[in-house]
């Protein structure tokens, strides 16, 4: 997937999609109410977009690219210090350490940046594609840095299968929380949450 160049056209029309996401909803928002609102012609709107359909594509396929790049990075630049949980260093590679506590906080701070867009995606119902298109992101990406490591991604005794599973889906799951809840938490606070809950079982998190 190749990222759409974001023009100064581009930013309007995705901020009146943004808007109208909120307050009519994708079904109900027309091509004339982003043009309206985003001040430009509805031929403008249609040298860079298909349809409304296109346009709201786009946008997610836009907004996954950026989580994969910033994801796959595992030096993430710019990514301050994350408090560790007191664990002791693990003498061998593991499948846990694959995406880094400095990736997933650029990641998070990347998702605050652009709050408003996830928040109305969140919103509007329309935010499962995204999730789901996330747990992809991390499942491939734990997959190929595991098999670069050597390593195979379980957890004890749970087969990959089923240990890829659990760690994609609790990782997502956090962070669409924290987005449901209009982002009470700074993005630190969330990866500090995302590091515990790697290492510890989910009944040991509930006491």
């Amino acid at each position: 997937m190749v990222r759409k160049r974001n023009t100064g056209t581009e930013a309007k029309i995705k901020v009146a999609f943004t808007q109208l996401l909120k307050e009519k909803g994708f079904d109900a928002m027309t091509v004339s109410d982003i043009a309206r609102i985003a001040g430009i012609n509805r031929g403008t709107f249609y040298m860079h977009y298909m349809d409304k359909f296109d346009l709201r594509q786009q946008l997610l396929d836009n907004a996954l690219f950026d989580l994969r790049r910033i994801l796959t990075d595992s030096e993430a630049s710019g990514a301050a210090a994350v408090p560790q949980p007191g664990t002791a260093a693990r003498q061998h590679p593991s499948v846990l350490d694959v995406i880094s506590p400095q990736s997933t906080l650029a990641a998070l701070r990347y998702i605050r940046n652009d709050a408003a867009f996830f928040d109305a995606v969140t919103r509007s119902g329309h935010d499962m594609t995204m999730y789901e298109e996330t747990k992809k992101i991390l499942r491939r990406l734990l997959e190929e840095k595991a098999e670069a490591m050597h390593i195979r991604p379980a957890l004890g005794a749970i087969p990959h299968e089923y240990g890829t599973e659990v760690v994609v889906s609790s990782v997502t799951s956090i962070i669409w929380l924290w987005v449901r809840r209009g982002f009470t938490e700074s993005p630190e606070e969330i990866t500090k949450y995302i590091e515990i809950n790697k290492r510890m079982t989910p009944l040991s998190l509930l006491r």
